[in-house]
């Protein structure tokens, strides 16, 4: 069972899905080996749970881990500035520097 699902996570690496995308942000602290045993270990919860509830897999997206860490980023780089004794003011549009 592991060899097929380190097998599955090979494959999903290659894809632009939520599980190939979180390979790749392992992958870039850890290395492709450990990613892909996490992968793997990703995929064996994923589908208890889906045995579990009876429900079917909804895909995430390969953008779901991105639009969760820039809000969290920003947040946290503006509490930092803060801290710091910065007066922050949020803008609407991005400004182009």
């Amino acid at each position: 069972m592991k060899a097929a699902l380190v097998e599955a996570a090979w494959s999903a690496s290659k894809t632009r899905s939520f599980l190939g995308a979180t390979f790749w942000s392992i992958a870039s602290r850890r290395g492709k080996n450990k990613a892909v045993v996490a992968i793997a270990h990703k995929m064996l919860v994923i589908a208890y749970h889906i045995l579990k509830t009876c429900e079917t897999y909804k895909e995430l997206g390969a953008d779901f881990q991105a639009k969760r860490r820039s809000v969290t980023h920003e947040e946290l780089m503006i509490k930092r500035l803060q801290k710091l004794g910065y007066s922050i003011q949020k803008s609407e549009e991005p400004s182009s520097a």
